[in-house]
């Protein structure tokens, strides 16, 4: 007669449930969207609290169609900037008036997004439309995910196999006597 177990079928839905929102939530993707203004002979930052592995990827479109630069700092290069010590950064683009933007952090840090204000146009601000997406990788969150969907699949399995009548352990039968003359 086969006996099955409902309780590790359930156990083994709620950890393949869970372990299958895990999965899908370590890959997490925020979306932004700025509209701002560069003030002349000035530049406008957004900063980002990154993980590493991030990945940035956007459009950004001046208004007018004037040119502006764009780059992306690390909080060193960008304190040596705000000082006047240094231009360096780890993005960036010359002076267009549309962009796209594809970058991927290597450390965690905070990064500065800057957008610079157009060479030539002196009395004139610049208003700039960003569209942005963060992707995230959560690689902690993923491996526990994976975990937890193989240990739901053995969960169900062990409490939909079926199980043999008795005790399921075979006694072998002892070889029989000799006829005594």
């Amino acid at each position: 007669m086969a006996r099955r177990k409902p309780a590790l079928v359930l156990v083994g839905l709620v950890l393949f449930a869970i372990g299958g929102w895990s999965v899908y939530q370590s890959n997490v993707s925020h979306f932004y969207q700025s509209t701002f203004n560069v003030l002349p002979g000035k530049y406008f930052k957004v900063s980002a609290n990154l993980r590493d592995q991030t990945q940035i990827t956007g459009q950004f479109q001046e208004s007018a169609g004037r040119p502006v630069a764009f780059r992306i700092m690390s909080s060193v290069q960008f304190a040596a900037f705000q000082t006047g010590q240094g231009n360096a950064s780890l993005y960036s683009l010359g002076d267009t008036a549309t962009g796209s933007v594809s970058f991927t952090s290597s450390v965690p840090d905070t990064y500065y997004l800057l957008f610079l204000h157009g060479a030539g146009f002196l009395n004139v601000t610049q208003a700039v439309n960003f569209q942005r997406t963060y992707i995230s990788p959560d690689e902690f969150q993923l491996g526990a995910g994976i975990v937890l969907l193989a240990l739901g699949l053995v969960e169900i399995y062990w409490g939909v196999r079926p199980k043999q009548a008795g005790s399921g352990v075979d006694v072998p039968t002892p070889p029989p006597e000799p006829p005594a003359w």
